[in-house]
């Protein structure tokens, strides 16, 4: 059921735990995921529980217990600097783009402030409206 670490972490995004996903997203550098268990490399700023606290947590909300380790080295960038980083390359992307450049030289001033991907898919066409009156066969119909 749980086949990838993320998830993990959209377990704990359904049961609300907001606190916890936040702890996970910046102070877990994850360096090994198998369903039940979690290796992670705890960053600089992680809580000192969160490991036992997680196993917890993951315990009563699965019903089997689950071995989570703390390691000391190998850990893979935490959810949020990936997040961090996207950004930042979003950010740069979007400065470097000619359109950009110019409504940034017309508004001295103006920064970029956000910036989001685009949605690569076009939204669906609503379906036609069936029209119950219409008939193609009838002989009276004026249009």
């Amino acid at each position: 059921r749980y086949a990838a670490f993320e998830d993990v972490v959209a377990l704990a995004r359904a049961r609300r735990d907001m606190s916890l996903v936040v702890e996970i997203e910046r102070g877990v550098r994850l360096v090994r995921y198998a369903p039940g268990r979690i290796e992670f490399e705890p960053a600089a700023d992680a809580a000192p529980d969160l490991a036992p606290r997680l196993a917890q947590r993951l315990q009563a909300w699965t019903g089997v217990r689950w071995g989570v380790a703390v390691v000391g080295a190998g850990g893979a960038a935490t959810i949020a600097e990936v997040a961090a980083a996207r950004r930042g390359d979003l950010m740069a992307e979007a400065a470097a783009h000619p359109m950009v450049q110019a409504f940034l030289a017309a508004f001295p001033g103006a920064t970029i402030r956000d910036v989001r991907p685009a949605d690569t898919e076009p939204a669906a066409a609503p379906p036609p409206e069936e029209d119950d009156a219409w008939d193609p066969l009838d002989p009276f119909d004026e249009e």
